[in-house]
C-alpha cells in the first residue's frame, strides 16, 4: 500500500514542474510591506487541491483560536 501511494503521489508531479516558482514566490512575499505578507502561500504545480485543504484548515484552526479565547494569535502586533 505505501509503495502503491507514493508511486501514484509521483505521478500527480507534472513533468514541466519547477522548483524555481519556490525562489519566486519567497522573493515576492519578502518584498510586501510588512503587515501584508500573507500567513501562507501555496505553490502547487499538480494542482491537487492542497489551495484548498490548506484555506479550510486554515478558518478552522483560526475558528478553534477564536473558541478557546486565543484569537490575538490572528493579529498583527508591532511592539516599539
Amino acid at each position: 500500500m505505501p509503495d502503491k501511494a507514493l508511486t501514484g503521489l509521483a505521478a500527480l508531479k507534472p513533468a514541466d514542474a519547477d522548483a524555481g516558482e519556490v525562489a519566486v514566490a519567497i522573493v515576492h512575499v519578502v518584498g510586501m510591506p510588512f503587515g501584508t505578507r500573507p500567513f501562507r502561500v501555496d505553490i502547487d504545480p499538480s494542482q491537487d487541491g492542497a489551495e484548498i485543504v490548506d484555506g479550510v484548515a486554515d478558518r478552522v484552526r483560526a475558528e478553534m483560536f477564536r473558541r478557546i479565547g486565543l484569537e490575538d494569535l490572528l493579529k498583527l502586533t508591532v511592539k516599539a
